[in-house]
């Protein structure tokens, strides 16, 4: 089901069960790349194991926590991007997203954040949106920055990673301060 059609060559799609195997296979493909920043991978080793993510997104989007969309783009499942959780008492998305490593470096996330920033804050009238980075990955940090997001801080040793903890950056955007034609200006496009 399309989520949002971003341009002639990028959409996103609520993930279905139909995505499973070619989900299962850019991550096959990007097990080593995405080890290094993410915590699931050793329990993702199966499509039963992408179909079990699936229905457990189905699941949340059913039950109005959150979402996952998956990134086409030329058609082809390059990347994962959504909400992970909505606290919808304070109004706040967490977004989280990852994308093939071949696929980075062409604006790709950066308009894919933008089209579900937009949607949390004008269709599920979220206050505040939320992505936190590895401190390390300076790829990722670079999208809030990109989209006029906020550093708030360091969250010191947030997140285990196989054998040892990483920190996360946390970035934040509030509704007042998204302007999406000031930030498209501040890029000089």
């Amino acid at each position: 089901m399309l989520l949002s059609k971003i341009s002639d060559s990028q959409e996103l799609h609520f993930v279905q069960a139909t995505d499973a195997e070619e989900l299962f296979a850019l991550t096959e493909a990007n097990r080593a790349y995405l080890r290094i920043w993410l915590p699931w991978l050793d329990w993702t080793t199966t499509v039963a194991d992408t179909k079990h993510f699936i229905q457990s997104c189905q699941q949340q989007f059913t039950d109005n926590k959150g979402f996952v969309a998956v990134i086409r783009y030329h058609g082809e499942l390059v990347g994962v991007i959504g909400y992970n959780e909505i606290d919808w008492h304070n109004q706040v998305g967490y977004i989280g997203y990852w994308l093939a490593a071949d696929r980075q470096g062409q604006g790709i996330i950066t308009n894919a954040c933008r089209s579900i920033i937009n949607y949390g804050f004008f269709k599920l009238n979220l206050n505040r949106i939320v992505i936190a980075c590895a401190a390390q990955n300076q790829r990722s940090q670079a999208i809030p920055k990109r989209l006029g997001f906020d550093h708030e801080g360091t969250a010191r040793e947030a997140e285990w990673l196989y054998n040892h903890f990483v920190d996360h950056e946390i970035y934040a955007l509030l509704k007042r301060n998204w302007r999406e034609e000031l930030v498209l200006s501040k890029q000089g496009r």
